[in-house]
């Protein structure tokens, strides 16, 4: 009986022995499944991961743009920031456009009188030569960036570049939505500056790009803003592109706003851009300011203004 019985017992134990074999097995496999399937999804987020990351890192240049045809430039914006939404690789994209422009100004972030500037006067001494350099008219554009998150796309950025130049886009790709109509986008440059006033580097890029366009409101628009708007710095960038008219027209506008009712810094930008003005119109309300006006440092701002201009008789006048 007691041979039996541990008989019984000893392959009682080695069936547990084996039972418990099974299920450590089982719950090896199990967790060996469980590993492989967390493996492939990390890879998967992974490979997702890097593409985004591919797409968002491309660089875009002219010949990579792409065309939306036909319409008016609202339709336009829509349906290229519908495809864009559509295409899942980003929130914001840049918008570009053909405009008008006016042949006398300089466009793109290096451009200015005297200011190393790609195009303007880039060479002059005092012997009397000077290099003028133009911009192509035929690659001026507004190029916006917009943010297309929510329901309607807002543009936050506004630029004016000439892609005549071998401009790169890095990480955003671009819509390009043909030749645009000077009043078109004139007003709908206002739009967008109407719409965010407070945004002051959007104000400033938007008041650039319509000093840029060769349409008959551009002097009168850029004038009132300076009279409505209360932002020193938004009055100054409204007189700096004035002044980039380069009209008589222009120059008109600038004398009297200097006599309106504006401060004195507001003041001192009208004489910085009366300095650049060819109009002999231009050189007499310097000559002016430098003898009569009552501040000082206004009177020494316009003398020092004339004294710039080439072959100026103007400063031997003030002695």
């Amino acid at each position: 009986m007691k041979e039996a019985a541990f008989t019984f017992q000893a392959d009682y134990h080695s069936r547990g022995k084996r039972g418990f074999r099974q299920r450590d097995s089982r719950e090896g496999s199990h967790m060996a499944f469980k590993s492989l399937i967390n493996g492939v999804l990390i890879l998967s987020v992974l490979v997702i991961s890097a593409l985004a990351q591919t797409a968002s890192q491309r660089s875009y240049s002219r010949a990579d743009f792409v065309s939306i045809d036909g319409g008016s430039l609202s339709d336009r914006i829509e349906r290229a920031t519908r495809q864009f939404r559509d295409s899942k690789v980003g929130e914001t994209v840049w918008l570009a456009y053909h405009f008008p422009v006016n042949e006398a100004m300089s466009l793109g972030p290096l451009s200015g009188p005297f200011s190393g500037q790609l195009s303007g006067t880039i060479y002059r001494d005092d012997d009397g030569i000077r290099l003028d350099r133009r911009d192509d008219p035929q690659g001026a554009a507004v190029v916006l960036l917009a943010e297309t998150s929510g329901a309607q796309a807002i543009v936050i950025r506004v630029k004016t570049l000439n892609l005549a130049e071998p401009y790169v886009f890095e990480n955003r790709p671009v819509f390009w939505l043909g030749s645009v109509d000077a009043t078109e986008s004139v007003n709908y440059l206002e739009s967008i500056m109407h719409s965010q006033p407070t945004d002051t580097s959007l104000v400033r890029g938007t008041l650039r790009a319509i000093g840029s366009h060769k349409e008959k409101r551009v002097v009168a628009l850029l004038r009132e803003f300076v009279q409505k708007e209360t932002t020193e710095e938004l009055q100054r960038a409204a007189i700096s592109n004035l002044g980039r008219v380069g009209s008589l027209q222009s120059v008109e506008a600038l004398i009297s706003l200097y006599e309106a009712n504006i401060s004195d810094p507001v003041k001192d930008e009208v004489i910085a851009a009366l300095g650049h003005q060819a109009e002999r119109r231009a050189a007499d309300k310097l000559l002016a300011i430098a003898k009569n006006d009552a501040n000082p440092k206004l009177r020494q701002s316009a003398i020092r203004r004339l004294s710039t201009r080439q072959n100026s008789p103007f400063a031997i006048n003030l002695r």
